[in-house]
């Protein structure tokens, strides 16, 4: 992946995470009104990461991952990111796979719980590939 394409998906994310700064703290009931439009932006984030993950682990030339989150695991394994950073991110990958495949009940709960976790790790991830 060309530099220029890493620095216009880390654009995105910076976007996303603009977008997701107003429900910080936003209550239970708030995010029940709106968790459409937060799913969407948590699945986002995790989509764009995980891609950018995806080209800098193939460069590397290493065998692709099998998931976002092995790939996010694998990133911190050959330090592209933090460890710690690369399990946090990995949990995110998690809770995108349950909003886009249902392949569970969804915890509305744990969700609204997430979007702080999502803003530091995420931005933090920024930081560390810019």
């Amino acid at each position: 992946m060309s530099p220029e394409v890493v620095k216009k998906k880390l654009e995105s994310i910076t976007n996303y995470l603009n977008d997701l700064l107003p429900y910080k703290k936003i209550t239970f009931d708030e995010f029940m009104q709106k968790h459409y439009e937060i799913e969407r932006i948590l699945e986002l984030l995790v989509t764009t990461a995980s891609d950018i993950v995806f080209h800098m682990i193939s460069d590397k030339g290493e065998p692709s991952p099998a998931s976002y989150k092995a790939a996010f695991l694998r990133a911190g394994e050959l330090k592209i990111i933090s460890k710690k950073l690369s399990e946090s991110l990995a949990l995110s990958a998690g809770l995108r796979n349950i909003l886009v495949h249902e392949y569970e009940e969804l915890d509305y709960k744990i969700v609204h719980k997430s979007i702080p976790s999502a803003i530091k790790d995420f931005t933090a991830f920024i930081k560390k590939l810019s």
